[in-house]
Parts: structure tokens; C-alpha cells; sequence
């Protein structure tokens, strides 16, 4: 297809008259061609263009012509439009340069009624502008179909392919003094395109570009305009919607969306005000329908999307794999500002927050995502429901997540404990642990949080290394998040810094147990610090400290809810022996106590309409030096009690008299906070177990016999050999040989059943033994 005008040699005489007018210029106009000289919209001017005299403010030129202006010039005041409505397989733009000085348009119009024309612009490029935007060069292309606007373009883009169905038009606006770019345009016909008003093809740069693109202006209710993208290698488009409006449908529910097309995907509908798909790679459809409109009066707005596509070349990875059902994990990845440049794509879909748990398969693929712009959250539920499996038992606790594939360090991990019903819940740490203030800093990458899994309630924040050994919970749910202040540590996946067991229920609702140290004052806090404690709710610290110390209790900062019946309590009681050493309530004065001992601090919340119960405590030691004589007491007591008890031993053994052996007596436990007297069980241990029992005393009759018969020792058979020691029983009862002799030979042939019947021999023999008891 060509486009051509007959440009008359001019003069440089005559074409400096033009501009001085009244010269004559003739003009020649090929067959098919019109040339239309018409005066600017919204100029009023006298200035008129003349042919044989006859002057007017508009002519058509369609033959050879010879025409002047009446004004000196008239590029100011007319616009030259050169339609050409023949057109072959090339359109040849070429210049007119007696109108160069004049804004003029060429328009080509193509009318195949039942055919799509395919435009070629590969050696153009065009962009797509919005329908007020001007370009660079002076150059805009439009192309219309059915008297539709499908889109204004600059030259130097990525679209290369325009199809447009029937009645189609392809016009060049060049600005007035701008030469006219000579660039070839293809044209071809094809097959009719139903539904879709356009197809613009887009080649995208092998480099980092962003495009906009707009839908047709005026866009005809229930058609469609397509755009297909090609993507180059290792190249990802993001698609975001910049502006939209939509019309007001006659079926609501066909508001306009966008239809992506992805090559081996499945399809994607998304409505305008979501997020469009990021990170896609190889070639993609995007199309837009419109819907059937109302017709409002007024008319509301009609369809109008302005989107852009931005091609980036990015960093990738991807984790691609199954958790396993008995883990009983929830994986949470998470951007940390959603404006980022990082994007997460799980199953092809984009997301801010991916969410996996057990059981599930994931494919998640990570675009430009740094380390820092994650974060990674993992919780993991330990259940416990029947008393046999975990009685007595002691579970680990350590991060033990390994799905090292996701490229982001692990922020946080929750263990959700659930133990049996009416169950507490023990903590103990290896290297013990110490409140976490507000204005503190961990001595560690660590920071523990405690609470109730339900409803949420916080036993408090704790850092490793300190002198909590042990915190007891009255709660058979709760939950321990481990939060990671440090993010180059990579040791955390063998780290054991706390274990935990499902004890039976304790009488508090809290029990800390600490060893406070020499050398730095230790700190308590009421559980939920800074807040307060539950109401009705108490608390326990055992305090354990070495005999030689003591140790000075400060009450730094106490907070005293006004009490609606019982009234707060704080008590300090020793252990051993149980005595209340201080003991204050609500509206007393809260004084420092000084504690030579290991002791049970104890607080008591009440119901209170206003206010909270919270307090700090801190806890100094001290060298006690009262005990050292105590303590050197205490050894030479010990030794005088051992040396005692072997002369006394010796001088029994002498003496062989009868006596009822000393036997020890029932010595209840102590009742520590949390028990609740005397345990249901005794399989570990025997409350009324005996001390000792000396063998010698019990069997001391014998003794006598023994007396009587060492005339006969050189005539006796030999000695049977030392017994082991059998289980429970006393070194003191492997003493004499004749004692074992006397006791086998008594025992031998008898019963143990009780009440079994006894021999002659056997009578006769208690009867002399009976007789030697009675004889004084």
C-alpha cells in the first residue's frame, strides 16, 4: 500500500511568498487523495485560502489546483489534512514541503468490511499515550475502528503488532515545522477477530522498562480490547492498575474485570481494585470486556483502565515441597512492607502473607526478596492429652525447623504445650532464665515470651541466663514464643534452652523457683509485668540460697489495686522450718526484709473495679558470717554423733543385752507451695520407711547361745563365708559369722507361712531359748 502526493518544484522566491502572500501555488493530488485546508479550531481570523479569486475559510483540494492566502502566515491560522483512501501493503508517508510550515495530518483509511487489518509497526515501535499526551518527535499516531478510538501512540515502543476489525483508519498528526519521519508502516489483511474491538502485539526489551497502556476511549459497551505481551528470557512483568472506571452495568455482577492468559497456567480473573499478577514469566493475554451499560441520565462514566506493565530481569528461588502431617506445623512468611520490591508467589498466586500448614504441599517462588524484607514465623503444637505418655516425663525444647529452602532467617517460633486436663504446665532451662525488663537488653539473641494459650494471658518475658530455674504454670495450655533479636545467628536449630513437663495440679497459679547469685542482685517481677496480675490470682517464688548467705529483699516498686472484698497480701515465710518472717496488706507500708535463710515469697491479687496488683522486688546476697560458726558446730557435732554411735555399738555388742530395737518414726514432708500433702502414689518413695534396724539388738538372744558354744570352736565346721549385702539391708548386720550360723540354723527347715505348724525339735528349742530370755 502506498500513499503519494505530486509536490510542485517550488521556488525559494515563491516559497517566501507564501508566507508574504498573495503567491499562486499549485498544487498536484493524486487519484484517491484529498487534501482538506481548513482553519484551526477556535481561531477567528480574516485570514482566508483563495482559488481563482474566490476566497473562503475552507477548501478540499481532489485535482491538480492553484491556490493563495490572504495573509502573510497562514500556518497559523489552517491545518492541512491529506486523507488517502487507496492503500495497498506499505504505507510510504512522504512529505508535502509547500505545507511543512502547517500542523498536518495524514490519514489512511482501510474499510475491509469483513477482515481484520494487521498495521506492522517493527520499524516504528510505538507506545501507547493517553488521548491528551503529545510525543517528543511531533509525530502521534492514532488508529481508530467503527469510529472508535483504540489508542493514541509515540513512536520508539514496544508494541510492534496492531489488529484492527473493520472501518479502520490510521492517522499521523505532525506538528507544524517538524519535517515528517519517512518510516514504511506494514499493512496485511487477515481473519476477522470476533469480540475484540483491537490486538496490540508488545515486544518487551531484554532490558528493565516500564509501559502504559489505556483501553479504547469511548469504549463500546460489551466489547473487548487484548493486549499480548512477550516476555524475554529470565525477564518477569508486574502488572499494576494505575486509574480505572468502570460504567454502570445492567447486570451488576458483570462489572469489567481483566482475564490474564498464561502460557502453561492456568487462567487468572482478577477484578480491577485487587492486586494483578507480579512476577510473570514467558508470554501472557491480558484482556478486558466491557459490559452491557445502563443508561443513566445523566450518563455515568464509561469504561477506562490505564494499567502498566514494568519488565524486570530478577533474583529468584523457590521451595518446593510437603510438610509432614505429624509435625503439627503452621509456616507463616510474611513481607515486612508491602510496597517492597519483593515478591511472594504461592501455587503462581502473589501474596503478602503465605500461610502453610502439616500436611499441606507448597511451591512457593520468591522474586528480589533480601533476607531482611521477610519474616518467618513458625508455630508448632505438643500435645499430650492421656497421663500415661507423658508422666514423669521431660520434653526438649529447641528449633528444630529445618525447611531451609525458604530464604529467609526464622524470626519467631511459637511451641503451643497442651497437656492433660487439670494438668500444670513446668519450664525448666539449663542455663536458667531472668525477667525481661523494658528498658533491659537480652544477654543473648534469644527473648522467651510465656503465656496462656488461651485466652492469651502473658506469664511474662524472660531471657536466657539467669537464676529462674524453674516456673510452674496452673495451666494446661500455654504457649512459649522464642522471638530472634539477632539475625545472623545460625545455631538456633540446636540450641536447648528449655524443657518442659505436664505435672499434676498446683495450688497456685504461678511458681517461680530461683537461685539468686552472689555476685549480681536478681530482679522479680509479678507475672504480666507491666501489667497487672489476674484478679484473684496468686503468686510464688521458692528462693534457694547457699547456707553461709543471706540475702536482703527490697521492694523497689508495688502498684495496689483498691480491693472490692479480700485484700491484697505479700508474706515472706521461711522454709525450713516453715515461719513467716513478713507479712504485710494493702494501706501498709512495704518495708525491706532481710532473710538469713532460703525462703517462700508470697503474693495474693484480689477483685478490684479499678486499678492493678503489680510489683518488683530485687533480691541482694550477702555473706552471713553468723553461720560459720554454726556451720564448724554443725561438723564437730557430726563427728562426736558418729564416734558416739560406734562406742555405743561396741559396748551392745559386749554387753549382748536383750532390748527392743530403736525403730524410726513417720516424718511427714514438708508442704512446699503447689503441693497438695501426701502424693496419691508411693512408688518412689516409702513414707514409712525405717531408718535402720540393727540386726544385734533384734537378735541379741542368740548372742547368748553364741557365748556357750565357743568352747566348741575348735571342734565347729568351718564358717560360712560373708553374705553381699542384699537390697535394704544394714552393713551393721554383716558382723558376726555366728550370728549368720545361728540365724540360718534357726530358720533352716521352717515356713515362712504364717501359722504353719512347728516340730518337736522346734518347741524345744523356742523353750530353751525362752527359758535363757526369763533367766536374769
Amino acid at each position: 500500500m502506498s500513499f503519494s502526493t505530486t509536490v510542485e518544484t517550488q521556488t525559494l522566491n515563491s516559497f517566501l511568498t507564501l508566507h508574504l502572500g498573495g503567491a499562486e501555488l499549485n498544487v498536484a493530488v493524486e487519484e484517491g487523495t484529498s487534501i482538506y485546508i481548513n482553519t484551526s479550531a477556535g481561531i477567528n481570523t480574516q485570514c482566508e485560502v483563495c482559488i481563482s479569486q474566490e476566497c473562503q475559510s475552507s477548501v478540499i483540494l481532489r485535482n491538480d489546483t492553484s491556490l493563495n492566502f490572504s495573509c502573510s502566515q497562514p500556518e497559523n491560522v489552517f491545518t492541512v489534512q491529506i486523507i488517502r483512501s487507496t492503500v495497498k501493503s506499505i504505507i510510504e508517508p512522504k512529505e508535502h514541503h509547500i505545507f511543512q510550515n502547517f500542523s498536518r495530518t495524514f490519514t489512511w483509511n482501510l474499510n475491509p468490511p469483513t477482515r481484520t487489518t494487521y498495521f506492522n509497526f517493527s520499524r516504528t515501535g510505538l507506545r501507547q499515550i493517553q488521548p491528551t499526551d503529545s510525543c517528543p518527535d511531533k509525530h502521534v499516531y492514532t488508529i481508530t475502528s467503527e469510529n472508535v478510538s483504540v489508542g493514541r501512540f509515540c513512536q520508539n515502543g514496544a508494541i510492534t503488532e496492531i489488529q484492527v476489525r473493520k472501518f479502520v483508519k490510521l492517522s499521523l498528526e505532525v506538528s507544524g515545522g517538524q519535517p515528517l519521519d519517512l518510516k514504511d508502516i506494514g499493512v496485511s489483511l487477515g481473519f476477522a477477530i470476533y469480540g475484540s474491538l483491537a490486538v496490540i502485539e508488545v515486544v518487551l526489551p531484554e532490558m528493565s522498562s516500564t509501559q502504559d497502556f489505556f483501553t479504547p476511549n469511548t469504549f463500546p459497551e460489551n466489547a473487548l480490547s487484548t493486549w499480548r505481551f512477550r516476555v524475554p528470557h529470565a525477564y518477569y512483568i508486574d502488572v499494576h492498575i494505575m486509574n480505572y472506571t468502570v460504567p454502570t452495568c445492567i447486570q451488576p455482577e458483570k462489572i469489567p474485570k481483566i482475564k490474564y492468559i498464561r502460557y502453561s497456567k492456568k487462567e487468572l480473573v482478577k477484578p480491577l481494585d485487587v492486586t494483578q499478577p507480579l512476577a510473570e514469566t514467558g508470554h501472557i493475554t491480558l484482556i478486558i470486556k466491557n459490559c452491557n451499560m445502563s443508561k443513566p441520565d445523566p450518563p455515568s462514566e464509561g469504561l477506562m483502565v490505564h494499567f502498566q506493565i514494568s519488565s524486570i530481569k530478577r533474583k529468584t528461588g523457590q521451595c518446593k515441597r510437603k510438610l509432614p502431617e505429624n509435625e503439627t506445623l503452621q509456616i507463616r512468611v510474611m513481607k515486612k512492607d508491602p510496597k517492597s520490591l519483593c515478591v511472594i508467589k504461592l501455587d503462581s498466586d502473589v501474596m503478602d502473607t503465605v500461610t502453610i500448614a502439616s500436611g499441606d504441599y507448597y511451591d512457593i517462588e520468591f522474586f528480589d526478596c533480601n533476607k531482611d524484607e521477610l519474616e518467618l514465623t513458625v508455630n508448632q503444637t505438643r500435645e499430650c492429652k492421656e497421663w500415661r505418655n507423658c508422666a514423669h516425663l521431660t520434653f526438649p525444647i529447641t528449633f528444630n525447623y529445618e525447611q531451609n529452602c525458604i530464604p529467609v532467617v526464622l524470626k519467631t517460633m511459637t511451641w503451643h504445650l497442651h497437656g492433660p486436663q487439670n494438668s500444670s504446665v513446668e519450664l525448666q532451662s539449663p542455663t536458667g532464665l531472668r525477667y525481661f525488663l523494658p528498658e533491659d537488653e537480652c544477654n543473648s539473641n534469644l527473648l522467651l515470651n510465656v503465656s496462656h494459650d488461651n485466652p492469651g494471658i502473658t506469664v511474662g518475658q524472660f531471657c536466657p541466663s539467669g537464676s529462674i530455674e524453674k516456673i510452674q504454670i496452673r495451666e494446661s495450655k500455654i504457649a512459649v514464643t522464642a522471638s530472634v533479636t539477632s539475625l545472623n545467628d545460625q545455631n538456633l536449630a540446636t540450641e536447648l534452652f528449655l524443657t518442659y513437663s505436664f505435672t499434676q495440679d498446683i495450688s497456685e497459679d504461678y511458681i517461680f523457683t530461683v537461685a539468686p547469685k552472689l555476685d549480681n542482685p536478681t530482679v522479680l517481677v509479678t507475672p504480666a509485668w507491666t501489667s497487672g496480675m489476674k484478679p484473684s490470682s496468686n503468686v510464688s517464688w521458692i528462693i534457694n540460697m547457699e547456707p553461709q548467705l543471706k540475702s536482703n529483699l527490697k521492694f523497689m516498686n508495688v502498684s495496689q489495686p483498691e480491693c472490692m472484698e479480700v485484700q491484697t497480701n505479700i508474706a515472706v515465710q521461711t522454709i525450713v522450718p516453715q515461719m513467716i518472717v513478713y507479712s504485710t496488706k494493702k494501706d501498709e507500708n512495704i518495708n525491706d526484709v532481710l532473710v538469713p535463710e532460703s525462703f517462700y515469697l508470697n503474693m495474693t491479687n484480689c477483685k478490684s473495679p479499678t486499678g492493678s496488683f503489680r510489683a518488683m522486688m530485687e533480691i541482694t546476697l550477702q555473706n552471713n558470717s553468723k553461720n560459720h560458726l554454726g556451720i564448724i558446730l554443725s561438723i564437730v557435732g557430726i563427728v562426736l554423733m558418729i564416734i558416739t554411735a560406734v562406742v555405743i555399738w561396741i559396748v551392745l555388742r559386749k554387753k549382748k543385752r536383750n532390748k527392743t530395737p530403736p525403730v524410726s518414726n513417720y516424718n511427714p514432708k514438708a508442704f512446699l507451695p503447689g503441693l497438695h500433702g501426701i502424693p496419691k502414689t508411693q512408688e518412689e518413695e516409702d513414707p514409712h520407711s525405717y531408718v535402720y534396724i540393727d540386726d544385734t539388738l533384734v537378735y541379741s538372744h542368740l548372742l547368748e547361745k553364741e557365748a556357750e558354744n565357743e568352747q566348741f570352736k575348735d571342734e565347729s565346721a568351718p564358717p560360712l563365708p560373708d553374705r553381699p549385702v542384699s537390697k535394704g539391708e544394714s552393713l551393721v548386720t554383716k558382723g558376726s559369722a555366728m550370728v549368720d550360723n545361728e540365724l540360718y540354723g534357726y530358720f533352716q527347715g521352717q515356713s515362712t507361712t504364717s501359722g504353719s505348724p512347728k516340730s518337736s525339735e522346734d518347741k524345744a528349742c523356742e523353750t530353751r531359748l525362752c527359758a535363757r530370755e526369763e533367766s536374769p
